[in-house]
């Protein structure tokens, strides 16, 4: 398919775009929402957390995948065909840039079970934990009824790690937009 079909430079825009969109998304979520959070009383952090993360678990990873498609059916389109990009050392070649776009794109996926998921996992635990408390009237509170400082400091703790944690996803959103984008131009 030429370069400059209509196809081609529909999908080009919309993989730039989406992976554009994701990393404006991923960057926010550490630069401006953890620090908000991280203002908050830790109830409404973990509430607040939680929320966004499960919109994030909804949308980022489908987001990904949409661009990585994107990006491997430019590959494809470069290379001429899937079946030439795939078995050619000349087609992987032509579609290089888009398959490593596509590549840092997807990896948000896997580096989110490698890297950030213990964390989720406790940040969902610690959140559970105070709603149930929080029924029976002692939530985050310790021997004496005072909501324990050690309990709230590890729960902001692990949020501002969350943050951290996710820049890591956000450099791979951010290069894979610019490899796209490159390999586009």
């Amino acid at each position: 398919m030429s370069p400059d079909s209509t196809p081609v430079r529909l999908t080009q825009g919309a993989a730039i775009l989406i992976s554009g969109v994701s990393t404006g998304v991923s960057l926010t979520l550490s630069t401006f929402l953890v620090p908000r959070l991280l203002e908050s009383p830790t109830p409404v952090m973990l509430r607040q957390w939680l929320s966004t993360y499960r919109l994030g678990a909804a949308t980022m990873p489908l987001a990904s995948v949409v661009s990585a498609a994107a990006y491997i059916w430019l590959a494809a389109s470069r290379a001429g065909s899937l079946k030439v990009l795939l078995t050619t050392a000349a087609g992987r070649t032509a579609g290089r840039g888009y398959l490593a776009a596509a590549a840092l794109t997807i990896g948000i996926i896997p580096y989110t079970i490698a890297f950030m998921r213990k964390t989720n996992n406790k940040l969902i635990e610690l959140k559970e934990r105070f709603d149930k408390e929080e029924v029976e009237g002692k939530a985050g509170a310790d021997e004496e009824g005072e909501v324990s400082v050690q309990w709230a400091t590890g729960a902001k703790y692990l949020v501002d790690l969350w943050g951290l944690l996710n820049l890591g996803r956000t450099t791979l959103l951010v290069a894979g937009s610019v490899i796209g984008l490159a390999s586009t131009l």
